[in-house]
């Protein structure tokens, strides 16, 4: 193996064939910006048979991490967690604490604690989820903040995504309750503004059905789940604005992916969010409730251009040194 070159495994993420979101792209981009730095990078459960490795990269710290873990006999190596952590606040925080505190294991708050307590370093998206996991988990070896990234804009534009409405706001990501595309949908529709959805559906199909009901409502477009990154990036490239009115997240792909392309975007007064706003006052804009939504989406002018968000080669560059602590 060449000098400095690593070898890397991960782990983490819903399956392709069963889904997955922000997660399963964060790893992706990941993994593709550590390859192009020329280390072996590979995922665990994509290989039946059993690899070597210099360190192991879990994203997430949920159960399916931990019981992963619990097994792990083989290839011992520097762990790494990135716990992605997702949680409303209030009362969920306040479950979050006290059942990690409970002398029972078998408990997913506990879990995540166990996770998190087993790495030799934690990597926080935000300095909110650096404080949370601290917190909960109390003394930990090492945590350090590096968050998400963005491809770099293509230089070459083009018309991938058909007809658009020519005045609309765009809102991308998984259709959830937690995300709460279909109320923003509704309040939108309301001002006679225009709307365009990009996502899977994540629910029922009841669930399902109202949510289309609301679309077509509304006269807006769900253009559903949109594998290609240059057609999303187009959406959002002409939308008025990104929506995001989550009432729980990270580090939003989506909400990076919109600053890096020029376009506001109006979301949920989160800690992630206001982290962000605090970088980019111009183009990031708070709705506490989703009734003021309308009457600011009206008042927004467009950036000129777009922000200097970091390249996933960058986050890279960031996490091959923290492994090489660990290794070297």
């Amino acid at each position: 193996m060449p000098s400095g070159q690593l070898r890397i495994a991960m782990l983490g993420g819903v399956p392709a064939s069963l889904g997955g979101g922000g997660l399963e792209i964060q790893i992706a981009k990941t993994r593709g910006a550590l390859a192009a730095r020329g280390h072996d990078v590979f995922h665990v459960s994509q290989h039946s048979h059993a690899r070597t490795f210099d360190v192991l990269h879990a994203f997430s710290s949920e159960p399916d991490v931990w019981h992963n873990l619990l097994h792990w006999r083989r290839n011992p190596a520097p762990l790494i967690v990135s716990p992605v952590w997702v949680m409303p606040q209030g009362m969920a925080e306040i479950r979050q604490l006290l059942a990690s505190r409970l002398p029972i294991k078998a408990t997913a708050p506990r879990m995540r604690i166990d996770v998190l307590r087993r790495a030799q370093a934690v990597v926080a998206l935000t300095e909110s989820e650096r404080r949370m996991v601290t917190r909960f988990a109390g003394r930990l070896s090492r945590v350090v903040v590096i968050g998400n990234g963005v491809d770099p804009e293509p230089t070459d534009v083009e018309t991938v995504c058909g007809d658009l409405p020519q005045d609309y706001v765009a809102l991308v990501g998984t259709i959830s309750s937690r995300k709460r595309q279909q109320a923003a949908v509704e309040a939108v529709g309301a001002s006679g503004i225009s709307t365009v959805i990009v996502g899977g559906f994540e629910g029922t199909a009841t669930e399902q059905a109202r949510f289309e009901d609301a679309v077509s409502r509304s006269g807006g477009v769900w253009l559903g789940e949109i594998a290609d990154p240059a057609a999303v990036r187009q959406v959002v490239r002409r939308a008025r604005a990104l929506v995001h009115p989550s009432v729980a997240e990270g580090q939003s792909l989506a909400i990076l992916e919109s600053i890096a392309a020029g376009t506001p975007v109006v979301v949920s007064p989160l800690p992630s969010n206001r982290e962000l706003a605090a970088l980019y006052p111009d183009y990031v804009h708070f709705a506490r409730s989703l009734r003021d939504v309308p009457a600011l989406l009206l008042t927004l002018a467009k950036p000129h251009r777009p922000a200097p968000i970091p390249t996933w080669a960058e986050v890279a560059e960031r996490l091959e040194v923290l492994y090489q602590s660990l290794v070297f």
